[in-house]
């Protein structure tokens, strides 16, 4: 149907502006038009439309707001108690540096040196020779020593000799003196009987005090002569006086001489070989060069004396070497020293004399390797770092006896506090 032929009817059912329903909302539904005439009908007022409310913001983060509040920090708690509980097992330190025998190769008598038998670095055992001085002088002093112990020997003897002739001098001596008091006696005796003269007494009696001084004479040599054996004719040539001498001149000779033949005491390395020089006088007591051990090392650690606590010898540790990161080297703490380090220093602290402050002392204590550990590769003054296995286990009683020893603590030193406040 054209729009010219429409119908007065049709017209007024046309929808206007001010009929028109908005364009959200759907048209009414209208039931179908009967086939009855209907009257005209007037234009239809719009449908009233409700306000529209605001909408409600729903609730958003309270689950993030919970775990950041809650689950966090009872995580963050938790955490922290296993650490507490699983630590304090272990002291460590890096003031720690491998250790090794040195020996000083010092000459024990003076002389040129002439021969040199290792350079630097080498390899020794114990025996190897290092260096030889001039021995000539020395075998000239044991020639001398030498001598001097024969000679000793001959004198014994020579004494031995005398004091043997002296007994068998003093048995005649002994037998003169008897027969000179026989005939003193006899003439005195025949003076009295007028039958002798005065001067053959006289004579006699000059014989008889001659034979006792000589006698007393050989007496006094028997006796020397004792004294210069060492008991007479028993005593052993080892109590002699100048054999006792001269055997020791000859021993400090000999053993000077062998002392111009250099060895090593220790196995090791030789180094600072360098200084020395043919010829140059070596004086005696002054070092060399050095040998320094290449086995049986240690590691010697320097920890807080606040950390030996618990730290006791013979308790398993570990060591790392700074030169060989990555590798571990197993042992015991053989030994800690019985004070610190500022003790044994050569000006060890005053601390009773004027200002003192507080510093924290190290005490040396020792790590000795397990004999199946490889040192090989390891050198004196290395820096390493020690881990001590105390073997201590941290307990939830522990710590709440030490919460409560502390707030006990606490509470004894505020009382006082708060009476003195009072007052």
């Amino acid at each position: 149907m054209s729009q010219a032929s429409m119908s007065p009817r049709d017209r007024s059912v046309e929808p206007t502006p001010l009929n028109r329903a908005p364009a959200p909302a759907a048209p009414p539904l209208t039931p179908a038009p009967s086939a009855e005439p209907s009257a005209p009908t007037t234009p239809a007022a719009p449908p009233a439309t409700e306000p529209l409310s605001a909408p409600t913001p729903r609730r958003r983060g309270g689950g993030a707001r919970f775990f950041l509040i809650v689950v966090v920090p009872l995580a963050a708690l938790a955490l922290g108690l296993l650490w507490w509980l699983t630590g304090g097992r272990y002291v460590s330190t890096d003031n720690a540096y491998v250790g090794a025998d040195k020996v000083l190769i010092t000459p024990q008598v003076t002389g040129a040196i002439v021969a040199v038998h290792v350079v630097e670095g080498q390899r020794v055992a114990v025996g190897d020779p290092l260096f030889d001085i001039d021995p000539a002088p020395y075998r000239t002093a044991l020639a001398l020593a030498q001598g001097r112990l024969a000679a000793a020997k001959v004198e014994f003897a020579n004494l031995r000799a005398a004091y043997a002739s002296n007994e068998d001098q003093i048995k005649m001596g002994q037998q003169a003196v008897d027969l000179r008091q026989a005939d003193y006696d006899r003439k005195t005796s025949l003076v009295r009987s007028r039958a002798g003269t005065q001067a053959d007494v006289d004579t006699s009696n000059a014989a008889l005090v001659q034979a006792k001084q000589i006698l007393e004479f050989v007496r006094e040599q028997q006796e020397a002569t004792k004294v210069k054996l060492g008991g007479g004719l028993d005593a052993s040539i080892e109590t002699f006086p100048d054999y006792m001498q001269a055997e020791a001149q000859a021993e400090d000779a000999e053993r000077n001489l062998n002392h111009t033949h250099v060895t090593a005491p220790i196995a090791g390395e030789a180094t600072q070989v360098d200084q020395i020089e043919l010829g140059r006088v070596a004086p005696a007591g002054q070092p060399v060069f050095a040998v320094v051990a290449t086995t049986g090392l240690w590691v010697e650690g320097n920890p807080k004396e606040s950390d030996l606590t618990y730290v006791r010898s013979g308790q398993r540790a570990t060591v790392t070497i700074d030169a060989f990161p990555g590798r571990e080297w197993r042992g015991r703490i053989s030994s800690i020293a019985p004070g610190t380090g500022a003790q044994f220093a050569i000006l060890p602290p005053q601390n009773a004399s004027g200002n003192w402050v507080k510093v924290v002392q190290r005490v040396p204590l020792r790590f000795a390797f397990d004999a199946d550990q490889d040192v090989a590769n390891l050198r004196a003054g290395m820096s390493a770092i020690l881990a001590i296995d105390t073997g201590r286990k941290r307990t939830l009683s522990g710590l709440w006896s030490d919460l409560t020893s502390w707030a006990q603590s606490w509470l004894d030193g505020l009382l006082p506090a708060k009476a003195a406040a009072t007052r």
